[in-house]
């Protein structure tokens, strides 16, 4: 008897290590892109994480950031998959809030990053504090331009809550602390380099007196930093960016741009499916999961905190 209870507690064993090992969830990403320096760092967030929890992954966004209708499409035929679960950038916190309902329907998890939906279905929202990260970049343009002047606001998409959010808690921290300093009108240019250095020029242009910009994402930065380079304006006029690229550290470190904000792109990417593969499972995860960013300028560029940030993969 107890030789039949020994091998029947063995079986149950071998049967919940087996189901532990076929876990298998399918949890593909559909990003807002994949053009961006960004984009690509979070990929390799989500790979690293499905790799590490023994899930299947896969990485879709549109070619650019202004196609919602094409990444509506991408949703549709990531849903079509019947996966398990779904982490998504949503290019428009509208548009795309009721795929995230249909998704729910047909019993597939939600988890939003880097720009949520307006929906309170997603399990967790894996982002930056956008709000708080446009607050310390007005601290650091405010330091910069001497708390007075004029300043612009180059920000990427126009609908998209990354680009709301970075450009509100810039302007909510101008107004509290820097009565001095007039805020412009943001100017959108689509996350698109060459549409961002359009607008600064048209900016400068109309605005001689103009003493510093904010801009709010990696194409946005990448143009910004071009207009000031081409209209010899470095030093004249003070820049403060966001994201990161070799670029735009070559920016930093010839003086066009005095500082960025960078984000963990990696660990957006790699909390990211590790909470959509503990939502699948049951687990409870955190609403909200906020991913610091790092003010960076020419004093701390060279430190191990911000080079390990700059090269997630040692990558240099």
């Amino acid at each position: 008897m107890k030789t039949r209870q020994f091998l029947y507690a063995l079986s149950l064993v071998a049967v919940m290590t087996s189901s532990a090992l076929a876990k298998d969830y399918t949890l593909p990403v559909v990003s807002k892109g994949f053009q961006h320096e960004f984009w690509q760092t979070v990929k390799m967030g989500t790979e690293a994480a499905a790799k590490e929890l023994g899930d299947k992954t896969s990485y879709v966004g549109p070619a650019d950031e202004t196609q919602i209708a094409e990444q509506i499409q991408l949703v549709e035929n990531t849903m079509a998959q019947k996966p398990n679960g779904l982490l998504l950038a949503a290019l428009d916190a509208n548009a795309l809030a009721p795929l995230v309902e249909t998704a729910n329907s047909r019993g597939i998890k939600v988890v939003t990053f880097d720009s949520g939906v307006e929906s309170d279905i997603p399990a967790s929202f894996v982002a930056t504090n956008n709000r708080k990260a446009g607050a310390q970049a007005a601290d650091a343009l405010a330091e910069q331009v001497g708390g007075k002047g004029k300043v612009g606001i180059i920000a990427h998409v126009a609908g998209t809550t990354s680009a709301i959010e970075r450009s509100e808690g810039f302007s909510a921290e101008m107004k509290a602390k820097y009565p001095n300093i007039q805020v412009l009108p943001v100017q959108y240019s689509d996350g698109d380099p060459q549409k961002a250095m359009d607008k600064t020029i048209d900016m400068v242009q109309a605005n001689p007196d103009l003493a510093g910009i904010y801009a709010t994402n990696e194409g946005a930065t990448l143009g910004v930093a071009n207009a000031i380079d081409s209209q010899s304006l470095k030093g004249k006029v003070k820049v403060i960016g966001f994201d990161s690229t070799e670029a735009i550290i070559g920016f930093l470190k010839s003086g066009v741009i005095q500082g960025f904000m960078v984000q963990d792109a990696y660990q957006i990417g790699y909390q990211g499916l590790k909470a959509l593969d503990a939502a699948v499972a049951g687990q409870s995860v955190p609403k909200q999961i906020d991913i610091p960013v790092k003010y960076v300028n020419a004093k701390n560029i060279d430190t191990p905190e911000v080079d390990k940030l700059l090269y997630p993969l040692g990558k240099k």
